[in-house]
C-alpha cells in the first residue's frame, strides 16, 4: 500500500514531498490501565552474536502490528491484529501529534487533520528499503497508533508478550537492551512466553518498541 493513499495529508511534508513510500506495516503502543505491552519476537527475527566460547541471542521487542493485507483497510488491520496477537479488541486513542522518525531521529511533529476515515497516528516511522534498483520506493513506513486494550491480553499467535508497568516505562526505555535475567527479575516488567528463550539472551527494543523509546527519552507528552 502508498502511504499518502492511507494519509494523504502526510503528503505536504518537505521530507515526504515527492517520495515514494510504501506503508508496509500497522503497529500499536497497547496500554491498559496499569501497563504497556509489547512482542516479543518470534525466532525467525532472533540475531545471534558470537564472543569467543558464547553465542548470545538478541530477542526483538516490538509493538503489536502486522502487515496489511490487500483491500484492507489501516484501522481493519490494527483491530485484526490485536485481536489475533492478544486476543483481546482495542479502542483508538487520537494522539494530538505524530511524530515522524527517520534514522532513528525524532525529525519532525506533523499536525494531521482527524477524521473517521483517517485517523491520526502516534507515529509515522520510515526505514530504509531492503534492496536497491528501479521502482524500489524511497522509503519503507510503519504506522503506529496509541491504543487502550479492551480486556486483559495474551501471548495467542506471539512467541511471547512482555508487560511493562507504567511506573517502569522510563526505567525499561532507559537501556538499549536488557539481559534476560535482569528483566525477569525487575518488579516491573513480567515476561510471558509460548516457547523458552535461549539462556542468557537479551531482549532489545525494535521497529515501534524502538521509535517508541525515542519518545520516551525526548520527554514527548503523548498522553495530554
Amino acid at each position: 500500500m502508498d502511504l499518502f493513499d492511507a494519509f494523504p495529508a502526510l503528503r505536504r511534508y518537505p521530507l515526504l514531498s515527492g517520495k515514494k513510500v510504501a506503508l508496509v506495516g500497522i503497529s500499536t503502543i497497547a496500554y491498559t490501565d496499569s501497563a504497556y505491552y509489547f512482542e516479543v519476537g518470534k525466532p525467525k527475527y532472533w540475531q545471534q552474536y558470537k564472543s569467543d566460547a558464547t553465542t548470545t541471542t538478541i530477542v526483538g521487542v516490538g509493538g503489536i502490528g502486522g502487515t496489511i493485507k490487500q483491500g484492507e483497510s489501516v484501522m481493519a488491520c490494527l483491530r485484526r491484529e490485536a485481536e489475533e496477537e492478544l486476543g483481546v479488541r482495542v479502542r483508538l486513542v487520537l494522539s494530538r501529534q505524530t511524530y515522524l522518525i527517520h534514522d532513528w531521529q525524532i525529525v519532525d511533529t506533523l499536525n494531521l487533520p482527524p477524521s473517521k476515515k483517517r485517523p491520526t497516528p502516534l507515529m509515522v516511522i520510515l526505514v530504509p528499503p531492503r534492496l536497491g534498483g528501479p521502482g524500489i520506493p524511497d522509503h519503507l513506513a510503519i504506522v503506529a497508533f496509541h491504543t487502550r486494550l479492551r480486556g486483559m491480553p495474551v501471548p495467542r499467535d506471539l512467541f511471547g508478550l512482555l508487560r511493562v508497568e507504567s511506573r517502569a516505562l522510563a526505567d525499561f526505555f532507559s537501556r538499549d537492551e536488557w539481559p534476560l535475567d535482569e528483566a525477569q527479575a525487575h518488579p516491573g516488567l513480567t515476561i510471558v512466553l509460548n516457547d523458552q528463550l535461549p539462556p542468557g539472551s537479551v531482549l532489545r527494543p525494535v521497529l515501534t518498541a524502538r521509535a517508541f523509546q525515542l519518545l520516551i527519552r525526548a520527554g514527548c507528552d503523548m498522553w495530554s
